[in-house]
């Protein structure tokens, strides 16, 4: 079974931050939510900065266009940006 992305309801950015972390809240300590929070605001200013309001027209390509925008706003150790932070 295919989906086409025509089909699927759109996912604004903010909304898809807040039901990552709500399901996290269920089994994650309060600390650690707050901690994913922090890493995904950081995704939350890149969608504004790219114009990105509907995470279903993300591609592989973006997601990689994010990783570059985000070690060049900040200086990342090897090991947080391979393990995408």
């Amino acid at each position: 079974m295919t989906t086409d992305k025509t089909d699927l309801e759109p996912l604004d950015p903010t909304t898809a931050q807040e039901l990552f972390l709500d399901h996290k809240a269920t089994n994650c300590t309060k600390a650690t939510v707050r901690n994913h929070r922090y890493h995904t605001n950081h995704f939350l200013d890149w969608c504004d900065e790219a114009g990105i309001d509907n995470l279903n027209d993300l591609s592989g390509r973006d997601i990689q266009r994010f990783r570059l925008w985000r070690n060049e706003v900040a200086d990342l150790s090897k090991v947080t940006h391979i393990l995408g932070k």
